[in-house]
């Protein structure tokens, strides 16, 4: 069965959607995007996930953005065509069209809602843990778009070619400082003397729906926990550390350019976080997954 897409308000086969020549995503990367993950049917942290993306819209100054429960509603009927219970589900928002650098005020936005069969990650992964390489990119601390989910990536593509070279599964950025920034499409979390660690929000990365939640859950079950930066060799020393987004989940970190994180295996914490972390997606949507 061909895949159904959502632009601008119709359901439509794939291989039917047409996006002009001077769509401004095309011309200039000009919008963003959201992934986020369906289990049996229900999208975990829908309102965060449309709440980032408004936020995005404004630093982008794009607008308008299509009212949430129109964005809702189109999702689900998405995933209800497509025939598709556990997915993968992306949102991807661009100014509209137009030629010229400076974009023109009667723009109008276009959104375009793909969706897919998820199965991004097996159970060896989560019991092998990723490896990851320290690229040369730095994330710019001083520039805007290290904080949202524009659709231009190349910063991340690049660094994930990198990494893929160096034989990992994920980069690891540091920002313009020296300090520890994030993975390519993740954030990062390490354990140090029973304290967890993560970079805060102006380390120069993107706040992830994940990452929030982990934290949540870390303070609810009385787990020390700090947003502050750190360095590799800190990281390197830490007890165990692990990535998240919301495709992942949260993923065991083992290794840094073949140098080994604590252990060099998951670490009982990362594990515990992870079943806590399933848990409460039961738990907000109300359905075993």
């Amino acid at each position: 069965m061909e895949r159904i897409l959502y632009y601008n308000g119709v359901f439509a086969p794939e291989n039917s959607v047409s996006i002009t020549p001077f769509n401004r995503g095309l011309l200039y990367g000009d919008g963003l995007f959201e992934t986020m993950r369906a289990y049996s049917g229900r999208v975990f942290r829908f309102a965060q996930h449309l709440n980032r993306l408004a936020e995005g819209l404004q630093v982008l100054r794009i607008e308008p953005c299509p009212p949430a429960a129109d964005i809702e509603r189109a999702v689900y009927e998405l995933l209800d065509r497509n025939k598709l219970s556990d997915a993968s589900i992306r949102l991807t928002l661009f100014r509209g069209d137009g030629e010229g650098f400076e974009p023109q005020n009667d723009r109008a936005s276009s959104l375009l809602i793909s969706a897919r069969q998820f199965g991004n990650y097996r159970a060896e992964d989560y019991a092998q843990g990723f490896r990851v390489h320290m690229v040369f990119m730095r994330r710019n601390l001083y520039s805007p778009l290290s904080r949202i989910k524009s659709i231009n990536y190349l910063d991340n593509i690049l660094g994930r070619f990198e990494a893929r070279d160096n034989n990992a599964q994920e980069a690891l950025f540091l920002n313009s400082n020296g300090w520890v920034a994030e993975g390519a499409t993740a954030n990062i979390f390490m354990l140090k003397n029973k304290t967890l660690i993560t970079p805060p929000a102006d380390a120069g990365i993107l706040p992830g729906i994940t990452r929030a939640a982990v934290l949540e859950i870390a303070r609810s079950i009385n787990r020390e926990v700090q947003e502050q930066t750190f360095s590799p060799e800190e990281l390197l020393r830490s007890d165990e550390a692990f990535l998240t987004n919301s495709l992942m989940e949260i993923m065991p970190l083992v290794m840094v350019d073949e140098r080994p994180v604590g252990s060099g295996i998951p670490g009982p914490l990362t594990r515990a976080l992870h079943q806590h972390y399933r848990e409460l997606v039961e738990k907000e949507l109300q359905q075993s997954i």
